[in-house]
């Protein structure tokens, strides 16, 4: 399996459908948590823009920011 830097994060995880590397495995199950949090952000992004209060918008960049010190846990 040959996974290249400019692969879009749709194309690796499809290349390691099926992988029997535990490796790659691992790889692309940290990197679906990623996609799932980057689509999370983009959601709490075009919420926001309707947001008026300000614990709606302190609340939407404390989950921001909580998604993105994931650590891969």
């Amino acid at each position: 399996m040959f996974l290249h830097h400019t692969m879009t994060d749709r194309e690796i995880l499809r290349s390691c459908e099926g992988c029997t590397s535990q490796h790659l495995r691992l790889v692309a199950d940290r990197l679906r948590v990623r996609v799932d949090g980057m689509r999370e952000i983009a959601e709490i992004a075009r919420n926001g823009i309707d947001w008026y209060e300000l614990r709606e918008i302190y609340a939407g960049l404390d989950r921001i920011a909580e998604i993105a010190d994931n650590k891969g846990e």
